[in-house]
């Protein structure tokens, strides 16, 4: 059967026209569907080198032309047109007959392409509809380079889908190998080199011993790194192109800079200690600012190393904004945990008066509401997703704000819905906030992706933290590193000249583990949390577990002295407010909420509890309720922790970084010495009154559980995992004076460089070296199991509705993806105990749960 066009996708729109294949009449022009992949494709590889020397630009225009040539047989068109066939649905497939017209294309026509190139692009095509992650070689073999009868049928049908388009489509083959050679092959040609490579010598042909070879093709350094180049440049185009997508919708603005200027010029210049530490801070985002320029037309990573509290985050927006004008790119923006993605996106929003779904803004993690606002497109089937969420999950806003899961699972075997994001990080900035949160299983691989990202892609990469952790000083030969905020020294100098805290060690650390009394119990420790209230102290307490965190917070109110009445208790009162109300209360009114409970049991004493299993919406609320100040209700109570009362927050590790809270006094189970410093950092922030303590204890193990948490969390489990708690006993004895204390200047500097210095330059060889294998091995079957964060596999998706509106949308009826998305701060990653129903949408499966009975608790979060 002849068609007066061919086309690539149904109509939109009943109303609506197909995509063309190749254009109106044949001809090749920006409304057919190759035309368009084609270009956006080399777009997103103009100027960049393959392995072997051949033009990425080049291979990627041809990949981009050829990808969907076997769409013109009559079958992939009666598919596409949803018209019966009588054939078996693999003669509508159209992957692998295409990838050998690539291979043709590359190979045969284009002197200046290499065999490596040819090979690659090759593979990408036959893999392009991959949705796990981008093809591997040896399956690619398997696939077609095994010699048995499922493979010669393979073959077969593909002569037939040949000759189906040597009967019906000839012209518009012509035309398409025609572009994709330069004018130098032709379709006959094309059929005549089939047959030759086709044609069984003994028993195998030439293009089954050539697949076969695959198996062991990964020889070049570079070969990782072209599949995912290509592969990913396919996935970006193919999709923006089906979704409706055009050029002018790929592009975002930058975030005026300056506006970030004014607001730090608005900030209160305070007095003493504060004016003084202030001027450190401009100073900081000053040097880092300018010396960031620096890094253009180098391969150097950045370094922005400040102690907690002395205006990073600050330092980091304007360096990263500064580098992204000067490349005319677009800043991603990292962080570690979603909990500080939402504060920071909230004050990103504040300074630029941003949207989260502009083209400047993206604010990209698993339980955002990730989309731009664009007119309304349709969406391909194969995409499922919008064309705004597509723009937003693509990263081609100005900036994007977005998880180190993200970012380096988008890299190690990206599946198909995190491959469109790859295009965007060409020339781009990417500020890696606290790196030290990266997992230890990860500091083999993290290294190798940085070095992809920077050699390349030309992304300028920027580490940011205060326990900077070596990743590419001991793990990269190829990388050098810049500090650009000027001599670290000076911030430590300050420091050690105004002490803001002192670090003290329990005697549960400084004894061994297997000693009578090495850890303390939660009875003892909920009396020393309750008793460090004196004189008005406001205490932190950060457990390495949630059912340790939950015993300790238990502990720590039944030992406290106020049994007048019930204690009082923020995440009770969020909940019983919205249980009344239908309605989150206001931060206002939810300190209001605090004072009235206070006056009324006549109690001076907070409670706060946070950890994952918490709303993200309420985890905001009592955050914002204990410190923000920039809720100016001249009318309405001050943040918490500014009152006379005092709070003791139980936690996890959600506020060991970038959460702005301060504390008189810290207790920290015992953990890496990265994690101390980090959870020190919640404490005496502004060097308010005294200096602040922050305590090192190591907890026992919670009711019901055999392991304590530090061990659970932090030691040995096996395979590759990092004796981490043993350097850090060492680093901590070798530093702490007679009485147990460490002073916080020595802390931020000498005890983090020799913890890492002892972990790199020992025996211990810290990461997975299966990973960096993986990725000399092109190994993506390895890569797609390996995940950031093992423990969420164990996790699923809940949706915990608690406010009227959830409850409507999400409780009474299947809910769809978009409601879902509506409500990102109800979404818990956990394992609950009961749940109303769960639902299946797309691959994810979402359990929901009514949050106003007992499947969550009001203080707990989730059972």
């Amino acid at each position: 059967m002849d068609f007066d066009q061919y086309i690539s996708h149904p109509a939109k729109k009943e109303e609506s026209e197909p995509t063309l294949l190749i254009g109106r009449d044949g001809q090749f022009d920006h409304n057919g569907h190759l035309r368009q992949v084609a270009d956006r494709m080399a777009a997103a590889c103009r100027g960049q080198e393959l392995a072997d020397g051949s033009s990425a630009e080049r291979v990627a225009e041809v990949i981009g032309l050829t990808h969907d040539f076997a769409k013109l047989t009559s079958w992939a068109q009666k598919h596409l047109r949803n018209k019966p066939f009588q054939l078996p649905t693999e003669y509508r497939y159209h992957a692998f007959p295409s990838s050998l017209v690539t291979l043709y294309c590359l190979s045969q026509c284009w002197d200046d392409v290499g065999d490596h190139a040819a090979e690659v692009a090759t593979i990408v095509v036959a893999g392009h509809h991959n949705i796990s992650s981008p093809p591997e070689p040896t399956e690619v073999a398997e696939q077609y380079g095994r010699l048995s009868d499922a493979i010669k049928g393979k073959y077969e049908r593909v002569g037939h889908q040949f000759d189906d388009i040597n009967d019906h489509a000839a012209s518009s083959a012509e035309r398409i190998i025609h572009t994709a050679t330069g004018g130098d092959g032709s379709w006959q040609e094309f059929c005549e080199w089939y047959e030759q490579r086709s044609t069984p010598t003994e028993d195998a042909h030439d293009l089954l011993i050539y697949f076969a070879e695959f198996a062991d093709s990964p020889s070049l350094d570079g070969y990782y790194a072209d599949v995912v180049r290509l592969w990913t440049a396919l996935k970006f185009a193919d999709q923006t192109a089906a979704s409706g997508l055009s050029d002018n919708d790929l592009g975002g603005s930058l975030p005026d800079r300056e506006s970030l200027e004014n607001h730090i010029a608005a900030l209160d210049e305070g007095r003493g200690v504060v004016a003084k530490l202030n001027q450190l801070r401009d100073r900081a985002r000053e040097d880092a600012t300018r010396n960031v320029q620096q890094l253009v037309g180098t391969d150097d990573v950045g370094l922005i190393t400040l102690p907690t509290g002395f205006g990073k985050t600050y330092a980091g927006l304007s360096a990263g904004l500064k580098m992204a004008e000067l490349e005319d790119s677009r800043l991603v923006y990292v962080l570690p945990y979603t909990s500080i993605l939402d504060q920071t996106a909230r004050e990103i929003q504040s300074i630029f008066d941003v949207s989260p779904y502009s083209k400047e803004f993206t604010l990209h993690h698993h339980l955002s509401d990730t989309y731009t606002g664009l007119s309304d497109h349709y969406t391909d089937a194969d995409i499922g997703r919008s064309p705004g969420a597509l723009h937003a999950e693509s990263w081609l806003s100005g900036l994007t704000l977005t998880t180190t899961v993200q970012l380096f699972e988008s890299l190690a075997a990206p599946t198909a819905r995190q491959a469109t994001r790859i295009p965007s990080v060409q020339g781009a900035v990417v500020v890696i906030d606290e790196p030290q949160a990266i997992p230890e299983n990860w500091w083999k691989i993290v290294p190798t992706l940085v070095e992809l990202l920077v050699e390349v892609y030309d992304t300028t990469v920027i580490f940011m933290t205060a326990t900077q952790p070596g990743l590419i000083k001991y793990g990269s030969d190829e990388l050098k590193t810049q500090e650009l905020t000027g001599n670290p020294q000076q911030y430590t100098d300050f420091l050690a000249k105004h002490p803001r805290v002192i670090y003290q060690l329990d005697d549960s650390v400084q004894t061994e583990l297997r000693n009578e009394g090495s850890t303390v119990s939660y009875p003892i420790a909920g009396t020393q949390v309750f008793s460090a209230l004196q004189d008005g102290n406001d205490v932190l307490a950060v457990c390495n577990t949630r059912a340790s965190a939950e015993d300790l917070y238990q502990a720590t109110i039944s030992n406290s002295h106020e049994r007048k009445a019930d204690p009082v208790e923020i995440g009770r009162l969020i909940h019983e407010h919205a249980v009344k109300t239908g309605e989150l209360p206001s931060i206002t009114s939810l300190r209001q909420l605090v004072s009235d409970a206070l006056r009324e049991k006549e109690a001076n004493t907070v409670y706060a509890f946070l950890s994952g299993d918490v709303r993200p919406d309420d985890r905001s609320l009592i955050v914002e309720a204990l410190y923000d100040d920039s809720v100016n209700d001249p009318d309405g109570p001050k943040p918490l922790l500014e009152q006379d009362t005092s709070v003791i927050l139980i936690s996890t590790s959600v506020v060991e970084a970038g959460v702005d809270i301060s504390f008189d006094i810290v207790f920290r189970d015992y953990a890496p010495i990265p994690n101390i410093v980090q959870s020190g950092g919640r404490c005496n922030r502004s060097f308010g009154g005294d200096v602040g303590k922050v305590i090192i204890w190591r907890l026992a193990e919670p009711e019901d559980a055999f392991t304590i948490p530090s061990i659970m969390i932090h030691g040995s489990k096996g395979g590759d995992a990092l004796p981490l708690l043993r350097e850090t006993g060492q680093v901590l004895q070798r530093h702490a004076t007679n009485e147990g204390e460490i002073d916080e200047a020595r802390m931020v500097s000498e005890t983090v460089s020799e913890f890492y210095q002892a972990l790199f330059n020992g025996s211990l060889d810290p990461g997975k070296e299966e990973l960096a294998h993986a990725v000399k091995s092109c190994s993506m079957s390895i890569l797609e199991r390996e995940h950031m964060i093992q423990e969420i596999e164990n996790y699923e998706d809940v949706i915990a509705c608690l406010t009227n509106n959830e409850r409507e949308d999400l409780l009474t009826i299947d809910p769809e993806m978009k409601d879902i998305m509506t409500y990102p701060g109800a979404q818990v990653n956990t394992d609950p105990e009961s749940w109303e129903y769960d639902t299946t949408i797309r691959n994810s499966k979402y359990i929901v749960l009514d949050a106003q009975n007992e499947s969550y608790h009001p203080v707990f979060g989730v059972k």
